[in-house]
C-alpha cells in the first residue's frame, strides 16, 4: 500500500490550524505520517496541533521564510514513499488522498509529482476556480516540456502547493525547498525543478481550497527586488534541453520576470538586475515596460502605459 505523509509548516497560524488538522483527519484515506513543523511560532497554533493524537510536531530554532526549511526538516524525517504538502491556512475536501493514493497507482513508477484541482476563496467569500481549471485543462500525465507549456497556456503554474504530493525521493534527489535561496515563490521553483526529474500527473478534480483571506499570508510579502530563484534555475536547466524545451523556458522565465517586476513596482522602483535574464526579443512591448519601470525619469510613462494595457484588455 502507498504510505503517504502529510506535511504542514506551522509559524502563527494559531486561528487555521485546527481546520486544517481537520479536513486531514477527516479523510477518506488516512496518511502513515502526519508532520507538522512548529517554525518558531508566537501564538497558540502549536500547543493546537499537539492536542492531535498521532501528530507528530517538530521544532526549529529559527524561522525561515515561506516555511521552505520547515517542509524540508519534515521530508527529511519522513519515512513514507509520498510526501503531501497542506499550508496551515488551507484545508482539503475529504477525499483528497484518496484522490491523490488512485493518481500514484495509475500512475507510472518514476512520475514525480501529482496534482489536483482547488478553489481560491477570497475575502468576501468571493470563490474563484484554479487556473488550471479556468484554462480548460483535463487530467494529463505531463512530461517536462509539457508542464512548461501548460504553465504557459494557464498563465500560471498548474500546480499548487497544498494540492500536491510528490515522490519523496524525487523531492530529496530534486534538491528539496530553496530554504537559502529565495523569500517567496520558492514553491514554483521546486516544482519546475522536480517536474525535471519525472512526469506530473495533473488531475483538475476540486479537492483542495485555498484560503485568500488568512493572517500572516507568505503572499503578503514584500518582493526582494532581486532575480528570481526560480529564473536562475530557469537558466540552469535551459543549458541541458534540446532547443523546443529551451524556447518554452525562455518564455516562461521572460513571464516570471515580468510578472515579478510588475509586483515589485507597485511599491518600488525595478531593479535592473532584477530582470537581468530578460530576454527583449521574445517580448519587446514587455521589455520597454521593464525599462520604464527602471527608469526614474521613465517609470510614469511606464504605469500609464500598463493602465492603458489593463483597459484595452478589458474592453
Amino acid at each position: 500500500m502507498t504510505s503517504i505523509c502529510v506535511v504542514i509548516p506551522l509559524h502563527n497560524k494559531g486561528p487555521h490550524i485546527a481546520r486544517a488538522l481537520d479536513s486531514v483527519l477527516r479523510q477518506t484515506r488516512q496518511p502513515a505520517e502526519i508532520i507538522v513543523v512548529d517554525d518558531v511560532s508566537k501564538d497558540e497554533g502549536p500547543q493546537i496541533a499537539r492536542r492531535y493524537a498521532g501528530v507528530q510536531v517538530l521544532t526549529r530554532s529559527t524561522p525561515g521564510p515561506g516555511g521552505y526549511a520547515a517542509r524540508n526538516l519534515a521530508i527529511r524525517t519522513a519515512r513514507s514513499d509520498y510526501v503531501a504538502f497542506l499550508d496551515a491556512d488551507d484545508e482539503w475536501t475529504d477525499n483528497h488522498l484518496e484522490t491523490l493514493d488512485s493518481m500514484i497507482r495509475t500512475s507510472p513508477a518514476y512520475t514525480a509529482m501529482f496534482g489536483t484541482g482547488y478553489d481560491e476563496i477570497h475575502p468576501g467569500g468571493r470563490t474563484i476556480p484554479d487556473v488550471y481549471r479556468r484554462s480548460g485543462g483535463s487530467e494529463r500525465l505531463l512530461a517536462f516540456p509539457d508542464f512548461v507549456e501548460a504553465w504557459l497556456d494557464a498563465g500560471e503554474c498548474p500546480v499548487w502547493t497544498s494540492a500536491i504530493a510528490a515522490r519523496r525521493n524525487a523531492l530529496l534527489d530534486a534538491g528539496l525547498f530553496p530554504e537559502d535561496r529565495c523569500r517567496r515563490g520558492g514553491d514554483k521553483d521546486l516544482w519546475l525543478r522536480l517536474a525535471r526529474q519525472g512526469p506530473v500527473h495533473v488531475n483538475p478534480v476540486r479537492t483542495a481550497v485555498y484560503f485568500k483571506d488568512s493572517q500572516n499570508m507568505v503572499t503578503a510579502l514584500s518582493h526582494d527586488n532581486l532575480c528570481h530563484c526560480m529564473i536562475d534555475t530557469i537558466v540552469k536547466l535551459e543549458a541541458t534541453e534540446p532547443s523546443s524545451t529551451r524556447k518554452l523556458l525562455i518564455r516562461l522565465a521572460n513571464r516570471e520576470t515580468y510578472q515579478y517586476a510588475l509586483r515589485t513596482a507597485k511599491s518600488q522602483r525595478v531593479r535592473l538586475a532584477s530582470w537581468k535574464h530578460f530576454q527583449p526579443w521574445y517580448n519587446p512591448l514587455q521589455f520597454a515596460i521593464l525599462l520604464g519601470l527602471s527608469s526614474p525619469l521613465c517609470q510614469p510613462l511606464a504605469r500609464i502605459g500598463l493602465r492603458l494595457k489593463k483597459l484595452s484588455a478589458g474592453a
